[in-house]
């Protein structure tokens, strides 16, 4: 177990995306990944596809290491992340509406 608590889910340099679902965006069924395409340590393209034999969708999503929450305790020197040091943009802007609706 790591530090929070979770299981490592790769082996040596070896990064693999496992049991990541997201809903398709036409008709909200559950989609799974049938591959991943790492293009570097810190961006891979997934390709999803639709569980609903009526749909079919097929595409393609990115994941991307945007920035470090924890700093690992077994950095890789070759790998340059950014600490959090402020909320994201959006994250922001999510806060925004509810702090307007808790002040009104």
């Amino acid at each position: 177990m790591t530090r929070a608590g979770h299981h490592a889910s790769r082996s040596g340099s070896d990064h693999q995306v496992t049991r990541l679902r997201t809903r398709c965006p036409h008709c909200n069924a559950w989609a799974r990944i049938r591959t991943s395409y790492v293009i570097t340590a810190l961006y891979t393209e997934l390709r999803f596809e639709c569980q609903n034999d009526a749909c079919g969708h097929i595409w393609l999503a990115s994941l991307e290491v945007l920035r470090t929450l924890c700093p690992s305790d077994t950095p890789n020197p070759e790998i340059q992340i950014p600490l959090r040091a402020q909320p994201a943009p959006s994250e922001n802007a999510m806060a925004e509406p509810a702090a307007m609706r808790a002040a009104g």
